[in-house]
């Protein structure tokens, strides 16, 4: 049987203009540019979540270059010579990345990334104002996270997901119950991990909160009204809130989705059979996919 990279390798219709490799580059990535530039002089880095896998990341992009967009796949993990789970991701190839998009003809770079990876959007472009100009944050979450082992299980690890500069970030300690999370995948009859997230979301130190009043650009938020996966929704409503009592000076906007899942992305993956709202309100969340789509487009256009 097929797995789901090999799957989504073989939908992949579009030839990269560039390839980066850690070796030459120091980071790992595929660079493609539209038939016709919709959005001159804007490129944007995109990258998925903590499924790990590349060639998803790769097909979502292509949906964007389609529109006209420059679009940098990113890989940042569970590639080879890419950290194998979230100890301590350095954030520093999206840093590259962007810096060879400034070096190559981009005058704007911004960010789009889903789920782990709309965490380290968010934290990147807060680490990097001078360089990122926008952010869309997928099913966001509003800390930096506590790492994790996802291989063989989800074990929790004692060190930050993320790294910068060779130091791990200050992150939130989340809640690991084995029990818990089986009662929550048997409520939502699908993957959830809720509860793991719940408290920190909220109560989580200071200084592991993201500080998001120093990106250095506009912010589009999407995320299902009630995320299955973790508590995205709450997340977004705390930035939100964050950015409006620090007067952050850019536009903000956030989208919450009736009937989608934590996979809001335009392509179609086996992998939302995961979740119980995909399963019974299929073409509703297939519109709500589309939606955002074109919320991201008119979000680059216009607030960009």
């Amino acid at each position: 049987m097929k797995s789901n990279a090999q799957r989504a390798l073989e939908r992949l219709t579009l030839a990269p203009e560039t390839e980066f490799t850690l070796k030459k580059d120091g980071f790992v990535g595929c660079l493609y540019r539209p038939e016709k530039d919709e959005y001159t002089g804007k490129a944007v880095v995109l990258f998925g979540g903590s499924d790990g896998l590349y060639p998803l990341t790769r097909l979502a992009a292509e949906e964007y270059v389609k529109q006209g967009m420059t679009v940098l796949a990113l890989a940042y993990w569970n590639e080879p010579g890419l950290p194998a789970c979230f100890d301590c991701v350095p954030v520093e190839p999206v840093e590259r990345a962007a810096r060879w998009l400034l070096g190559h003809g981009a005058r704007k770079v911004g960010l789009w990334g889903i789920s782990k990876g709309a965490e380290l959007a968010l934290l990147a472009g807060c680490l990097l104002p001078e360089l990122i100009s926008s952010v869309v944050a997928v099913c966001p979450m509003n800390i930096c996270c506590q790492g994790f082992d996802g291989r063989g299980g989800i074990k929790p690890l004692e060190h930050s997901s993320w790294s910068w500069r060779g130091q791990e970030l200050p992150w939130a300690r989340l809640r690991s119950s084995k029990w818990e999370v089986l009662r929550d995948c048997l409520r939502e009859r699908g993957v959830c991990l809720r509860s793991c997230y719940l408290d920190a979301v909220s109560n989580a130190p200071e200084q592991a909160h993201l500080p998001v009043e120093r990106l250095g650009g506009p912010l589009l938020l999407l995320h299902p009204e009630r995320d299955g996966m973790w508590p995205s929704e709450l997340a977004a409503e705390e930035i939100e809130q964050r950015l409006k009592k620090k007067g952050f000076a850019h536009p903000v906007r956030r989208v919450a989705y009736a009937y989608a899942s934590h996979m809001l992305v335009p392509i179609a993956t086996r992998s939302k059979a995961m979740f119980r709202v995909e399963r019974e309100h299929p073409e509703e969340c297939r519109k709500s996919d589309l939606d955002a789509l074109q919320k991201t487009l008119a979000f680059w256009k216009e607030d960009w």
